[in-house]
């Protein structure tokens, strides 16, 4: 596994910054835009892959993604908070990666950085600011605690601690449902483990990595979760698609949002637990009952 020669700082200022971030930021970023977070995290390599020296910088506007390709050029993508339609989180051992989806020209569109996990709570920290910034102050709850939801109490261990980590702040946790993977003939995995929950403000879905040989004789230790928040103010609707072996929950984002959709798999002894989870998303917008 290569080494790291540094972990990525939150930097105060972009003067701080190294060439050629520091050109590509000041080139777009205006005086009356206050300045968040800056995260640089350096490339780094380990046996499997490596990753590409980044930049991600939050505003009170806006965020930004600076990636510093191998030959020698930047890419940037940039986008307004009303524009932003969810994030997610991916963390396995020491390997991280930030992907955010947005709209940009009518069409959706996604980027991803990548990191070391020792920065992950600085990531955390910009995920949340992003989140309440789609929001707005006004729709955040004035008065919350660490509050727990009884049905958490009998899911495994890893998903009940995953759940309270990476609960956005500030919100108000309204229900939730845990399920196992799901599997086909000779083990191979379909789906993977994954919870999902509901806040006053956003669906925190909670997977396992997926498991991608076709025989699997054994079950892997996965150590790893990936952490999708979708703003609930994003959701035009849902329906669940019923299937043999599993059934299909499809989220569908707002119009004018440019058509997102996101599928999550779970097993179908759980549709009726899912849907009741749905049913506290967005009271009053959403249908009152899914698809048959």
């Amino acid at each position: 596994m290569g080494s790291v020669v540094k972990f990525a700082p939150d930097s105060k200022c972009i003067t701080e910054l190294s060439s050629p971030f520091r050109e590509a930021l000041m080139d777009r970023l205006s005086e009356r835009e206050d300045l968040k977070h800056l995260i640089f995290s350096p490339s780094y390599s380990t046996s499997k892959f490596q990753t590409l020296a980044s930049v991600f910088c939050v505003t009170s506007r806006r965020w930004l993604i600076v990636i510093f390709q191998g030959d020698g050029s930047t890419t940037v993508a940039e986008c307004s908070y009303d524009a932003t339609l969810l994030v997610e989180l991916t963390l396995i051992l020491l390997f991280g990666q930030l992907k955010i989806d947005f709209v940009q020209d009518g069409a959706a569109k996604s980027i991803a950085l990548h990191f070391n996990t020792v920065m992950q709570h600085t990531y955390s920290d910009a995920i949340q600011y992003i989140l309440d910034a789609i929001d707005g102050p006004e729709n955040i709850a004035t008065s919350f605690g660490r509050n727990r939801n009884p049905t958490v109490s009998s899911w495994p261990l890893k998903f009940r601690n995953f759940a309270i980590i990476y609960m956005p702040k500030k919100s108000l946790w309204l229900d939730g449902v845990c399920w196992k993977e799901i599997r086909a003939s000779f083990g191979r995995e379909l789906a993977p483990a994954a919870a999902a929950l509901v806040t006053d403000r956003h669906l925190v879905v909670i997977a396992e990595e997926k498991i991608s040989r076709w025989f699997q004789f054994r079950h892997d230790a996965k150590y790893g979760a990936i952490i999708t928040y979708f703003p609930l103010n994003r959701l035009a609707d849902f329906r669940i698609h019923p299937h043999p072996r599993f059934c299909i929950l499809e989220l569908e984002g707002c119009d004018g949002h440019g058509g997102e959709k996101l599928e999550i798999v779970f097993p179908v002894d759980e549709r009726e637990a899912v849907s009741r989870v749905m049913g506290k998303a967005k009271p009053g917008r959403l249908p009152a009952s899914p698809e048959k």
